[in-house]
């Protein structure tokens, strides 16, 4: 698995200046971060709404194989927007929001670690909004798979009666953004398109309509 240049990049800067020899025998951010992201990867499930992942994680280290001179809340920083990134990429519901941390631990093996991750569902920052005019209703898209119906056990509710109990999921993955109907029953439609049970592209913009509200999709 090979991690994105920009996720790379972030996570050399937290040893930039260090000597070849700080890390002789040591374990580097990127080599952390490759290893919790391989885990991720062997332990996705599918849910209702598609593949999905823990969201809490703990990367177990020996003490031997941690570099001295790492601020250790900076390195679980940039581990835990790693895995955030890499999750949006592929298109992995979090159900809350994501959180690494590392432990120094003696019991580990050198040059290996232990991964490992829990659910723990709680809000997570939007990165969307659909926005309707008449009535003025904002609705907030914060998972990377997200269901939209009136159901209270919807991702996101929005209580209008022409909608069905799950209308639709929108899904951010690969750099891009689609919305699939759920066989709902009075349909969606993008720019004025009825769509169907395959994903369809969604852009900023880009007017959806549910029931007879008119939302345009505007990302945060």
């Amino acid at each position: 698995m090979k991690l994105a240049r920009e996720i790379e990049r972030r996570l050399e800067r937290l040893v930039d200046g260090a000597s070849a020899a700080v890390f002789r025998g040591k374990m580097h951010p990127v080599d952390m971060a490759d290893r919790l992201l391989r885990q991720a990867d062997f332990v996705v499930t599918q849910g209702e709404a598609g593949p999905e992942i823990p969201n809490t994680w703990t990367l177990r280290i020996n003490p031997s194989d941690l570099p001295p001179e790492i601020d250790a809340e900076e390195l679980e920083q940039e581990l835990t927007h790693a895995v955030s990134e890499f999750a949006a990429d592929r298109g992995w519901r979090i159900n809350g929001p994501i959180g690494v941390v590392v432990i120094s631990d003696t019991a580990v093996p050198r040059g290996l670690t232990d991964c490992s991750g829990t659910s723990e569902p709680g809000p997570i920052a939007p990165w969307s909004q659909l926005v309707a005019a008449s009535p003025p209703l904002v609705v907030e898209i914060s998972d990377n798979r997200s269901i939209l119906g009136r159901a209270m056990e919807s991702d996101v509710v929005v209580a209008v009666p022409e909608l069905s109990r799950k209308q639709a999921i929108i899904v951010r993955a690969d750099q891009a953004v689609t919305i699939t109907d759920l066989s709902s029953a009075n349909g969606t439609h993008v720019n004025g398109a009825l769509i169907g049970a395959d994903p369809f592209p969604l852009v900023p913009g880009d007017t959806v309509t549910m029931g007879d509200i008119d939302f345009v999709f505007r990302p945060l």
